[in-house]
């Protein structure tokens, strides 16, 4: 049973809050902000309460057989909540990455089940180029803890860490994160290698040079390290080799235990295209939580478009490279933005953002509150991709103009392919506005 409560937003927009009963009996979920998708098997958008208590997870991963991978991931996010005391109820967003070939009905019919009787969180699923450890489905997520926990939560084991808003569960190897955004939040755009890497046949030489930038990054705001709660890392197939080495990524994250007193943050890890024909082969990102509310909010900022987001960065640059979100920020996490079915290639970059800014505008935001921006794009043709001036062209006309000059953190990388022959998937944290009478 379902009960459909509307809501007035700012500007008179309503949203829809759902109350899941998950049977005969059984007691009513705590009602998430969750705005759905038509005929889709995951939400557009799921919002997190005012100063929530995130979990988040990665490298959940499953292998064998599409139906059997796909279960097995599941079944593992599944213990990951149970040992935090949360259910499948209380997800936001699942990013899910499938072997080249995978079955992708039979990962949806897995999706199905796993959340029968409850509605389901935004999601976002690409085909990775391989995937770590022989598995068929790598996938991560973020989950929130009702509003009504107390502060810090109580989760029985939890590690403390150099972070008094950050606390682990679990392996050390690849922890769950317990993170909350009393004091706000941190987003990166992807990092690149630099070009002056002393070994550029070294994959763990192209990942330490994008720990480097992002480290500069986090140094720039105030951050360190111990702060980080979650990266994701995306290496690209190198030149002469059969496979890509993942196992680089074990040394560089070994290396995170002594700069975070050992509390290494959670990760997610898998293979695409990327940037591999400029000759770099690793892009990642990471998020952090300050320890403190961060200073630049002390003061209002008459220039901000939305006083609960800070962009930084090069001005030069189209992008930005870091998102700070003020302390108790309503975080808006939304996946699965893609064109009509039919769309011409060269459109759905403009028919994707289009949706997404509908889907904005329907909780009372704008394309300037987007804090991050995650581009999945496939190249049309096997010798180059010719559908990046499309998106290039789309972003530019919304972002990072005389009209529009926010430009938000963004990743916009290559990938195998998409579900449904798509070759454009748009993902994005929004930051809503204080709501006006």
């Amino acid at each position: 049973m379902t009960n459909l409560v509307w809501r007035f937003g700012s500007g008179g927009i309503c949203a829809l809050a759902v109350t899941i009963l998950l049977g005969l009996g059984a007691a009513a979920v705590a009602g998430q902000r969750v705005y759905p998708v038509k005929g889709a098997p995951y939400a557009g958008a799921v919002v997190s309460s005012p100063g929530a208590t995130l979990a988040v997870v990665g490298g959940i991963a499953g292998a064998g057989l599409a139906a059997e991978a796909s279960s097995e991931a599941l079944l593992g996010l599944a213990a990951r909540l149970e040992s935090v005391g949360l259910d499948r109820s209380r997800l936001l967003r699942v990013r899910a990455a499938l072997e080249p070939g995978t079955d992708f009905g039979a990962w949806n019919e897995a999706w199905n089940r796993y959340f029968d009787g409850v509605t389901p969180p935004a999601r976002t699923t690409v085909y990775a180029t391989s995937l770590p450890a022989g598995a068929t489905v790598v996938i991560d997520a973020v989950a929130s803890f009702p509003a009504a926990a107390s502060h810090p939560v109580s989760v029985s084991g939890a590690r403390k860490t150099l972070n008094p808003h950050l606390r682990l569960v679990g392996p050390d190897s690849n922890p769950t994160a317990i993170v909350s955004t009393r004091t706000g939040l941190f987003l990166t755009s992807g990092a690149l290698p630099g070009r002056d890497i002393g070994d550029s046949t070294s994959m763990e030489a192209h990942m330490r040079s994008s720990m480097n930038s992002l480290g500069r990054n986090l140094t720039a705001q105030g951050l360190q390290w111990s702060d980080a709660f979650f990266i994701r890392v995306m290496p690209t197939l190198q030149p002469g080799r059969a496979d890509v080495d993942f196992d680089a990524w074990v040394q560089v994250h070994a290396s995170l235990g002594e700069l975070t007193g050992g509390a290494r943050p959670a990760y997610t890890l898998w293979s695409a295209p990327g940037f591999g024909a400029s000759g770099r082969f690793s892009e990642i990102e990471v998020w952090a939580v300050p320890p403190a509310p961060p200073a630049v909010f002390a003061t209002l900022d008459p220039t901000a478009a939305n006083p609960r987001l800070r962009m930084s960065g090069n001005p030069r640059s189209f992008i930005a490279s870091g998102a700070m979100i003020a302390p108790n920020a309503e975080l808006a996490w939304m996946s699965g933005i893609v064109a009509p079915e039919g769309t011409p290639p060269e459109e759905e970059s403009a028919r994707s953002v289009a949706t997404l800014k509908e889907r904005v505008a329907e909780m009372g935001a704008t394309l300037a509150d987007v804090a991050e921006l995650r581009v999945y794009r496939v190249a049309r043709e096997a010798n180059g991709d010719d559908l990046a001036e499309a998106w290039n062209e789309v972003y530019g006309a919304e972002w990072n103009n005389e009209t529009q000059p926010h430009k938000p953190v963004r990743t916009n990388y290559l990938v195998e392919a998409l579900p449904g022959g798509r070759h454009v998937e748009v993902e994005a944290v929004v930051v809503l506005p204080p709501r006006e009478f």
